[in-house]
């Protein structure tokens, strides 16, 4: 009776630190202390599934790992943990816990030398997404209760960890969705193209926390991208444009027309500039194309200093900001293309009305007033729409006199 009720009390305990409003980390250590408690064990660590790798990772842990927490990893199925998760299962190894053959030690986790290990599947409706592990220095025999218990937690932990990354899937889509609003606020307030990339990529820096975020375009004559606008916290990354783009991998990009993820630049020998990214920092690359009706007009490159495998919804969120980068590079284009034209219309008219006067004056041919206008172009190395005014304005004066 007495033992029922000091359960009854710890599942009270357990559920209201769950449901507590604290830090998700300030609830992982008080659930690990709670785990240690229950097996009266010398350690726990808890790791979590890295879909995006398909590794497990070590996130949290009683003793202090500041150093492994996030770079311990195992494939699934690599060693007991991974063995744990890939099969869903519960491994109680009472003592000589790493002669077993599954065991794959770590020499920076003091946690692999103890006698005793117990390891058990974080689980959240059916689904696996991490492992906990409880180690005994000493030997230890763990009962049914004790690990019935474990896997108590591990489903409280997994709901717990579930319910936070539902929570920032939600804030990181509220985000972007806020980005996607402002970049097309921007396009349609702003005529300035320079100011609507600039926009683009301080925005794209800031929801991605990326320590570069540049948008280049390509120059088809010179066969090179150059930087339009570029947010940087990286200050020799400007020095090193423009990108020549024979052989690089935008080059590639560019030609497949379709997102580059690179979790590691340092591993890959089309990287332009390998000695920015080590003095840098460097690490990953998403790098998407701007494309407009079919024509790849530049990219958008994204540096992180961490080694990320950015996921879908990264890469389609950045697709979405691209195409409306397109969009605004396209229509700029195209006014500049509109007002040229209507420059050089208007510079016929004065060209054809300066022609008209010194004909009249000079008693010139058509062809005549011309050739001395091109001449005298030439000479005074003005143009030619210069010099139309310069002549028209001149009969305006001798008219008034």
């Amino acid at each position: 009776m007495e033992t029922s009720s000091t359960q009854l009390a710890l599942l009270h305990h357990i559920s209201n630190v769950v449901s507590s409003a604290q830090d998700i980390e300030v609830i992982f250590s008080e659930l690990v202390m709670l785990t240690m408690n229950v097996t009266h064990s010398d350690a726990c660590l808890v790791y979590l599934i890295d879909h995006a790798t398909n590794e497990i990772v070590l996130r949290a842990s009683q003793l202090p790992h500041d150093a492994e927490i996030g770079n311990v990893r195992m494939k699934m199925g690599e060693g007991i943990t991974g063995w744990v998760a890939a099969y869903n299962s519960v491994v109680a190894l009472p003592r000589n816990a790493s002669a077993d053959s599954r065991f794959k030690p770590f020499s920076s986790l003091q946690e692999d030398t103890y006698e005793a290990f117990l390891s058990v599947p974080l689980v959240d409706a059916g689904e696996i997404i991490g492992v906990i592990n409880v180690h005994h220095n000493e030997r230890h025999q763990h009962s049914a209760d004790e690990v019935a218990m474990v896997t108590f937690i591990g489903e409280q932990m997994g709901g717990l960890i579930a319910r936070a990354k539902l929570a920032e899937h939600y804030q990181t889509a509220l985000r972007r969705m806020e980005t996607l609003g402002a970049v097309a606020q921007a396009i349609s307030a702003e005529n300035y193209l320079e100011r609507i990339l600039r926009t683009i990529t301080e925005m794209l820096a800031e929801t991605l926390d990326s320590a570069i975020c540049s948008i280049l375009l390509a120059d088809d004559e010179k066969k090179e991208l150059i930087v339009s606008a570029v947010r940087c916290s990286a200050p020799d990354y400007i020095h090193y444009m423009p990108i020549p783009m024979k052989g690089s991998l935008i080059e590639y990009m560019i030609r497949q027309d379709h997102p580059i993820v690179i979790p590691n630049i340092h591993n890959e020998t089309q990287h332009v500039y390998p000695e920015l990214a080590r003095k840098s920092g460097l690490m990953s690359l998403l790098a998407v194309p701007l494309t407009s009706q079919g024509k790849v007009l530049g990219a958008i490159n994204i540096y992180t200093r961490d080694e990320r495998s950015f996921s879908q919804d990264d890469v389609g969120f950045v697709k979405v900001v691209a195409g409306q980068a397109a969009i605004a590079v396209r229509n700029a284009r195209l006014a500049s293309q509109t007002l040229e034209m209507k420059r050089t219309l208007e510079a016929r008219k004065l060209i054809e009305r300066a022609r008209g006067v010194l004909q009249y004056k000079h008693k010139l041919t058509a062809e005549e007033a011309y050739l001395r206008l091109r001449n005298e172009s030439r000479r005074l190395s003005r143009s030619m729409r210069d010099l139309a005014e310069a002549v028209i304005l001149a009969d305006d004066l001798d008219e008034g006199r």
